[in-house]
């Protein structure tokens, strides 16, 4: 039930924020390894060092070119998707340069684009694109959270609540904006869909009306189509003072509060204890003496 991770997140898709295997060709590849000088603390942390592997080349041609990969980046967002976006990080990948964006207004999401750069440094403006379901799942994440936004502030207060009492905090703002791809979600967790009939049919529905209410999107889902176990919400919780490193008693207390509590979003919720670092150069907290409880027993939240 309870158990150490020892692989860094194993399940890359539904743990690092529906990172998918395309996204390794393309730069967005996230290896923890063994390297104590890159873990830093959790609460200081902006992003200040994140990298994407192989992507060295390009980083400095990327932030050169700063200027004209944001406004390409902007309007592929809403040409492709009916979405203004704010940019905050862009990072050389190794085709390129990955743009890392949070939307504007609602629904709220997090991701990123991809802009190519050719072996003379050229910026590939008219070539700017996502991969496969990427973005897709993000702005499904941001419909759901959007759907239920009253059960989402409900498991805000929830978690605050856990981590004060039990001495846990959550990442910082500007490390999400800076390093995060993984759609709705907060410091402390986030959203992503493994149900593609019910994403996609967000996604549609988007497309057809960016600016469709939260009232009028609880009139279009019927709840009842979404499979809570292929709904992943992902919970990452960090000690809140070095040296401190998370219990398993601290994680049964957790998981009890989880499966006790009424009203919150349905889903599978998997979480996740770090200590106090977070490795600086992929923005992922797990390591040796992290330890969770998620897939395959993960806690599954029905309907109400």
């Amino acid at each position: 039930m309870y158990r150490k991770n020892k692989c860094g997140i194993c399940l890359s898709i539904v743990l690092t924020g529906c990172m998918n295997s395309n996204s390794l060709k393309n730069g967005i590849q996230r290896e923890v390894d063994d390297h104590g000088d890159r873990f830093v603390s959790v609460q200081e942390y902006k992003g200040e060092g994140f990298k994407l592997k192989n992507g060295e080349e390009h980083d400095k041609t990327a932030e050169d070119n700063r200027g004209e990969i944001e406004k390409a980046v902007k309007a592929f967002f809403l040409k492709q998707y009916k979405t203004d976006v704010e940019i905050y990080n862009i990072v050389g990948n190794v085709d390129g340069a990955s743009v890392f964006v949070e939307s504007v207004g609602t629904p709220h999401f997090y991701t990123y684009a991809v802009v190519p750069i050719d072996s003379k440094d050229t910026i590939l403006t008219d070539q700017v694109h996502s991969l496969d379901g990427e973005v897709e799942n993000a702005i499904a994440s941001g419909v759901y959270g959007l759907m239920y936004e009253d059960e989402f502030s409900k498991l805000d207060d929830v978690i605050k609540e856990m981590a004060k009492n039990h001495g846990f905090i959550g990442e910082t703002k500007e490390a999400i904006q800076n390093t995060a791809t993984f759609g709705y979600g907060s410091p402390f967790y986030y959203v992503s869909f493994g149900d593609l009939n019910a994403s996609n049919q967000m996604m549609n529905d988007y497309l057809e009306n960016p600016k469709t209410s939260k009232e009028e999107w609880e009139k279009t889902i019927n709840p009842a189509e979404i499979d809570p176990q292929s709904t992943y919400i992902t919970i990452q919780l960090y000690k809140n003072k070095p040296g401190a490193y998370p219990t398993n008693e601290e994680l049964e207390k957790i998981v009890k509060t989880m499966e006790e509590t009424e009203g919150l979003p349905a889903g599978a919720y998997n979480i996740l204890l770090h200590d106090h670092t977070i490795d600086k150069e992929t923005g992922i907290g797990s390591k040796e003496t992290t330890i969770e409880r998620s897939l395959p027993d993960s806690i599954i939240k029905k309907q109400a």
